[in-house]
């Protein structure tokens, strides 16, 4: 009858290293879980076992080794190599960066004596730190590992006893690989991995070599010791390959499509969260939001669940230009004809509504990637969990704000003017330019767009430092010039002859809430 342990992960996660690898550099890991580690974890539970039970009282170290090979079945099971049946929802896991603690001679370093040579510095202390990554297999805690022993044949006495040692193994590979183990029922259990002694045939795993004795000299030593610190493998092992049963392809779902409102040129979403993002940060809430719904553009583009645009070819690229502003060859897209995205504070200067409109109506697909991208929540900073927002679809029978259309002859600023990048304001010897005034530059803009010429005036002499959003180019150069990401914006009013109608967002990262005007 075969013998069929069943391995879970409560944690989800088994962090074990191949043999001889160091366990921060092997981003593979080992999989399947060695029948070397297995054996070597029922040893170190055996003597465990033995203390607890007192049977190990007056014997000394030999008559104990000579104890656990004559009642242990393990010289049974390693004449066989096990088979498994592994769990198709695993995968190799993210890695987690994490501090590795040094010891006391490594936590600090001492700063050179400039000129002095190789003297120290020793009033200057930097704290040394180690960076690692941790490896591991992700296993989902319902979903077991099975071994499989097809020929094993143990007596009652040696069944029973191996239970009570794999009820002591409470960790598997690494400490922080906590797993669970027990004897089942292998009637019907059908293995779907198989070890084999042909080199090259899947991820390599340690093996005491079948159909020999198991070598006990090698189990128990310590990994130190010069039994095994100097060898490739332990004596007595082999490493066999384990060729990995193929993840199953998850069945897509057809998609359902939905019929939206014909020529809708605007769509309205709710803000809600425990700490709303201040006026600064507006426009990094407006960029995120964004990039989801051209993610969630990607997936539809391509079928693909973690596809994004470099993924696209230059055909499926341009169908996202009225949103990202770049045909599928890359060139720049007129400004009016792509989406806007603003928040719209409301009487406590909230933020508690974002809009997203565009001069061409929406399309089908376009809408429902947004509906999609308005699943997630969006941190707005780094930080608390508190410090995110969730977006809510507002019916499109919600009226738009009337103050954002008009028409009238009064606009006001809502979100602050940024001039646009490039602009000089100071000349080289200190004098301001008259023509780079916020309101001069404002004016400008308004004719440039093809519309009347306003009267500006300037609300507050007071500007509010707000972030921006960065092109490539404006983020390389700042980070040449170890520049900020924030820019001045100042709130101005706008006075036409006859009244305009709306929406009007004008200047630096207007696309993204910056230089949006309301009726006055």
């Amino acid at each position: 009858m075969p013998l069929v342990l069943e391995q879970s992960f409560p944690l989800g996660r088994f962090h074990a290293t191949r043999w001889n690898q160091n366990p921060f550099e092997d981003p593979h890991g080992e999989w399947p879980p060695s029948p070397w580690r297995l054996f070597r974890a029922l040893a170190a539970r055996w003597f465990q076992y033995v203390r607890e039970t007192g049977e190990a009282a007056g014997l000394t170290e030999d008559e104990l080794r000579a104890k656990l090979a004559r009642e242990v079945p393990l010289s049974k099971l390693a004449r066989e190599v096990p088979a498994f049946v592994l769990p198709d929802a695993t995968w190799r896991g993210a890695a987690i960066r994490q501090y590795h603690p040094l010891g006391l001679e490594e936590q600090y370093k001492y700063r050179k004596v400039p000129g002095g040579g190789s003297v120290l510095d020793y009033s200057f202390k930097q704290v040394g730190t180690t960076l690692v990554q941790d490896h591991y297999r992700a296993v989902p805690p319902d979903h077991s590992i099975l071994w499989v022993w097809e020929a094993a044949d143990l007596l009652s006495a040696e069944s029973a006893l191996l239970g009570l040692l794999l009820r002591r193994v409470i960790y598997f590979g690494r400490a922080e690989s906590h797993c669970r183990f027990r004897i089942i029922d292998g009637e019907g259990v059908t293995p779907n991995c198989r070890l084999s002694a042909a080199v090259g045939a899947g991820n390599p795993v340690l093996v005491p070599v079948p159909g020999t004795d198991l070598n006990f000299g090698s189990l128990l030593a310590n990994t130190d010791s010069s039994t095994l610190k100097s060898r490739r493998i332990p004596a007595g092992t082999a490493w066999y390959y384990a060729a990995i049963p193929p993840r199953p392809v998850a069945r897509q779902a057809r998609p359902v499509r939905r019929r939206h409102p014909d020529g809708f040129r605007v769509l309205q979403f709710a803000v809600g969260g425990r700490v709303y993002p201040p006026l600064a940060h507006w426009v990094k809430l407006t960029e995120r939001f964004r990039d989801r719904v051209i993610r969630e553009r990607c997936r539809q583009l391509t079928g693909q669940h973690d596809a994004g645009y470099a993924d696209l070819n230059p055909a499926q690229r341009d169908q996202l230009r009225l949103i990202r502003g770049l045909d599928g060859d890359g060139g720049r897209v007129d400004g009016h004809a792509t989406a806007f995205f603003a928040l719209i504070p409301d009487a406590d200067e909230q933020p508690t509504r974002l809009l997203c409109w565009r001069e061409t109506p929406f399309t089908d697909d376009e809408i429902d990637a947004f509906l999609a991208a308005a699943e997630y929540p969006f941190r707005w900073e780094y930080g608390s969990d508190d410090w995110q927002v969730r977006l809510v679809p507002l019916p499109f029978s919600v009226p738009r704000p009337a103050g954002c259309w008009g028409p009238g002859r009064v606009w006001e600023s809502v979100t602050p003017f940024v001039l646009p990048a490039g602009r000089r304001r100071v000349r080289g010897n200190g004098r301001p330019r008259a023509g780079e005034t916020p309101e001069e530059c404002l004016r400008k803009l308004v004719v440039r767009f093809g519309l009347p010429e306003p009267r500006v005036e300037l609300i507050s002499p007071e500007p509010v430092w707000v972030t921006i959003h960065e092109t490539p180019n404006e983020r390389g150069r700042r980070a040449s010039e170890r520049g900020t990401r924030m820019r001045p914006g100042y709130r101005l009013r706008l006075t036409f002859l006859d009244s305009m109608a709306g929406p009007l967002c004008v200047g630096h990262s207007c696309h993204f809430g910056l230089g949006l005007f309301v009726q006055g």
